[in-house]
């Protein structure tokens, strides 16, 4: 019984390092971590694509390999009987070990494959966070003539995509032809490289941490109070009038972004459950949600709302189609001539770029500055093998008004968005800095170090008492 515990233990653990590679490229402990927080809760909310692998490669696949394994195990004891007594002693202690150094064998691939190392000693290392943090509340920003803004965030949309040589076409040609101010070199970072990572950052100019269930604390009170204490772009907007919505095609449970939008001052959300609700049919949707088109159909309807109000506001967008491991295909994309994933990535610039010239055909822009942002690198897609032919690889990034700031600079991080964008919307802040975030537009004295992604590689993730204090009350720790 005990040996073949310990076999399921080990194939299970080489089965969920190919089920994780498979399904999202190459996450590490800290963002698996973060989403074991959620358990249960995940399975209703996650693509029914990325459940079957699960069940197929980690509950199945495991039970077949040990009756290999048992099989094979008997043909050994059989091939060990018919050697000489003398090698007996050897060959038996090999077999009666052989669990044991295949559990370990698998402890050590699995904890390398997903850099557990640099997760445990992140509690000894210097706390690059404490010391390099701006409180947002600290930061008088003004504004004469503040805009509204819509923040467009595209599932794994990179600037690599645009790359003829490797595609064969500009696969972004609809989003490239927009010409709106973007910055060449748009970096990731650690703590921002899924999609709740990449709106935290951006938004609160801080990365996912840890705070998971490996942490001693109360976690199910933590993550229901998501970063109660940062100060984040929604925050700062509804204190100045705007009124924050959010529009995404996933459920807005998937991995806690309806306790963030919830705690940070979003006064609408809209997601799978709430387009259900509304009359969309399930056959209608992909396996996260609403298809991209048909997000961006109800988009339309709320900007013209939302313009007709005369108050301030922030449309928040977020799409699906492009997510891994396949992306997905509208019937209306298919119809279009689309086809493939790489059908998928133009489709989906297609329908960002119509989106973006319905604001411009009905004036919209006169008032209201749009940002586009991938949330992240892509990961794990049919297209990963000529994406990885490609070095120093960005995301795409496109602010687009009728008149920008002047850009200081071609890096941006994550972080830089925050304050990135509230400069963009009309607003001054002194020094461009905010959090972690340096203002990539207008002239500021004070500009990132040349060597910060050089530190933040080595520190950025390590633990830190005001980071977690973003989180709960100082006497929680």
């Amino acid at each position: 019984m005990m040996r073949g515990g310990l076999y399921l233990m080990a194939i299970f653990l080489f089965c969920l390092s190919y089920w994780i590679h498979r399904s999202f490229g190459q996450p590490d402990l800290a963002q698996i971590a973060y989403h074991l927080n959620f358990g249960v809760e995940m399975i209703g909310t996650v693509d029914p694509v990325i459940t079957w692998r699960f069940v197929r490669w980690c509950l199945l696949a495991p039970l077949i390999f040990l009756a290999l394994l048992y099989y094979a195990e008997r043909r050994w004891l059989k091939v060990i009987a018919k050697t000489p007594q003398r090698n007996h002693p050897l060959l038996y202690r090999l077999h009666r070990w052989f669990p044991q150094l295949l559990v370990l064998s698998a402890t050590m691939f699995w904890m390398s494959d997903v850099s557990a190392f640099k997760y445990v000693t992140a509690d000894f290392g210097p706390d690059y966070f404490g010391a390099n943090y701006v409180r947002p509340e600290a930061v008088t920003i003004e504004a004469e003539q503040p805009k509204n803004l819509v923040l467009i965030y595209v599932e794994s949309l990179e600037q690599s995509y645009s790359n003829s040589a490797v595609f064969g076409r500009d696969l972004l040609a609809p989003l490239t032809d927009l010409r709106g101010a973007s910055f060449r070199s748009y970096e990731q970072v650690a703590g921002t490289g899924w999609t709740i990572a990449a709106i935290v950052a951006t938004q609160c100019g801080v990365p996912l941490e840890r705070v998971t269930i490996f942490d001693g604390n109360t976690q199910g009170q933590m993550m229901d109070s998501f970063l109660k204490n940062a100060v984040c772009l929604t925050d700062l907007l509804a204190q100045r009038g705007y009124r924050n919505v959010f529009m995404g095609g996933a459920a807005t449970a998937f991995a806690g972004k309806d306790k963030f939008l919830g705690q940070h001052h979003y006064h609408e959300v809209y997601g799978r459950e709430e387009w259900l609700k509304s009359g969309v049919s399930r056959e209608d949707m992909n396996g996260w949600g609403l298809y991209d088109a048909d997000l961006f159909a109800r988009a339309k309807a709320k900007l013209r709302e939302l313009s007709a109000s005369r108050q301030k506001f922030n449309l928040t967008l977020l799409t699906v189609d492009m997510h891994e491991p396949k992306g997905h295909l509208s019937a209306a994309c298919a119809q279009r001539g689309f086809k493939g994933f790489d059908g998928v990535v133009s489709c989906t610039a297609a329908e960002v770029a119509d989106f973006v010239r319905y604001a411009q055909d009905n004036g919209y822009l006169e008032d209201t500055n749009i940002v586009i942002l991938g949330d992240h690198l892509s990961r794990k897609n049919p297209l990963t093998h000529q994406l990885s032919k490609l070095s120093g690889r960005t995301i795409f990034n496109s602010f687009i008004s009728k008149q920008a700031p002047q850009p200081n600079r071609a890096q941006l991080l994550h972080f830089d968005m925050l304050p990135t964008i509230l400069e963009f919307s009309g607003y001054a802040v002194p020094n461009g800095r905010m959090a972690l975030g340096y203002s990539a537009f207008n002239q500021h004295p004070i500009q990132p170090p040349k060597d910060r992604m050089a530190e933040m590689d080595q520190s950025l993730m390590n633990r830190s008492p005001e980071y977690m204090a973003l989180w709960s009350d100082p006497d929680d720790h």
